[in-house]
């Protein structure tokens, strides 16, 4: 077996999110528009689903600095392909709420221990290593969103039969490339008999990842379904997410070239990312054409690439080696909590208010999250 590098943790990153993007972007719609559900049951069952995500990253990053990333890896995949097993046997009611969230559980762990793996890995700049994971990630979204959509439209179970190939291999990469590298082990004897308290700033920072990805949810869940009541297809729904991950494989190099050469790049990165977030849902308010969510799409995207990957990456050069599980894991956490409460609370807005009111309430949480990042990072770095 060889010790994971960082072409080894972009390509598991590639594998997991082709199989996991088959599903996600069309749970609401499943369970909506198949299932024959409301809104709120739907944003209640995707809750759970990253509930148990939400432990399963917590988990995760708990075994990592325990037992190594690699018997963790293996273990979490093995979840996600049981859970797969039974959802392709049966997707009906209530077996789908039962099913999704055991899989979100193994899909979590098994990302935590990738970004875990990420911040021990010093051959390269820390940036650019999380923004490779990053293009590979949505290099598989591109993949799977566009695919998934149509195999939905064909057959339900070919989507949790494609999800169940792709996570196979990714456990087959996990067996063979993704041995402990000998930090983990060394740290482990370390901090074994002592913990230490908890980076100053940390929980700021994750506040501030929570309040961004409470407003993109809606982007996978509420905005999801608006479409399909507009009369706009699944399948152009699905490309919107194509769009996503293209625009992020195009110019995420360049985010890359910047952050490696740039000081002052990394400074305004994130921010930055936040206001392209802003102008993303200002520009759908009153929207009805399928054009608007697809510009829409497009500045979402280009704040995204500036935020998500930038915040691991923050996170690992300021937080001890040793802690890698413990440190990703939060992180990981307060986008998965975020990512649970955010459908359920966008569905209960739209069903009391209209779709406008959920874009500016998603403006004006991104706006209070800009005063969360400048004290936490103040805190973090200092």
């Amino acid at each position: 077996m060889k010790k994971v590098n960082a072409q080894a943790l972009i390509l598991g990153a590639f594998l997991e999110s082709v199989g996991a993007s088959f599903i996600w972007p069309i749970n609401t719609i499943f369970i909506h528009n198949y299932l024959h559900k409301s809104l709120a049951v739907a944003g209640t069952i995707l809750f759970f689903n990253s509930l148990l995500t939400f432990l399963g990253n917590y988990t995760g990053g708990k075994l990592f600095d325990k037992i190594g990333g690699h018997k963790t890896v293996m273990l979490s995949t093995l979840i996600g392909m049981f859970a797969l097993i039974g959802l392709i046997i049966n997707h009906g009611w209530p077996a789908y709420p039962i099913l999704l969230p055991i899989l979100g559980f193994g899909v979590g762990s098994a990302f935590t221990v990738i970004n875990s793996f990420g911040a021990q890995i010093d051959e390269v700049d820390k940036y650019k290593l999380f923004n490779a994971i990053y293009v590979g990630t949505n290099l598989g979204n591109a993949i799977g969103t566009a695919l998934g959509g149509y195999i939905a439209g064909v057959q339900m179970t070919l989507v949790f039969i494609a999800n169940f190939v792709f996570l196979s291999l990714f456990f087959i990469l996990v067996v063979f490339w993704y041995n402990n590298r000998e930090v983990t082990r060394k740290n482990i004897k370390k901090i074994k008999h002592k913990k230490t308290k908890l980076q100053p700033g940390t929980a700021l920072i994750a506040i501030f990842l929570g309040t961004t990805w409470v407003s993109y949810s809606q982007w996978s869940s509420n905005i999801s379904a608006h479409l399909t009541h507009l009369g706009i297809p699944v399948s152009k729904y699905s490309l919107l997410w194509t769009i996503n991950a293209i625009v992020i494989v195009v110019f995420l190099p360049l985010i890359n070239h910047l952050a490696e050469n740039q000081a002052w790049f990394k400074k305004i990165q994130i921010p930055t990312g936040v206001i392209f977030f802003i102008v993303a849902f200002g520009s759908l308010i009153g929207a009805t054409k399928y054009l608007s969510f697809a510009i829409g799409m497009v500045l979402l995207t280009l704040g995204e690439m500036l935020v998500y990957p930038g915040i691991p990456a923050l996170i690992s050069e300021a937080t001890p080696k040793a802690e890698a599980g413990r440190y990703q894991s939060i992180i990981s956490m307060a986008a998965t909590f975020a990512r649970a409460i955010g459908p359920l609370l966008g569905g209960m807005l739209v069903m009391r208010t209209s779709y406008d009111i959920l874009y500016l309430a998603a403006i004006a949480i991104l706006i209070s999250s800009l005063f969360i990042l400048k004290r936490g990072r103040q805190e973090l770095i200092d």
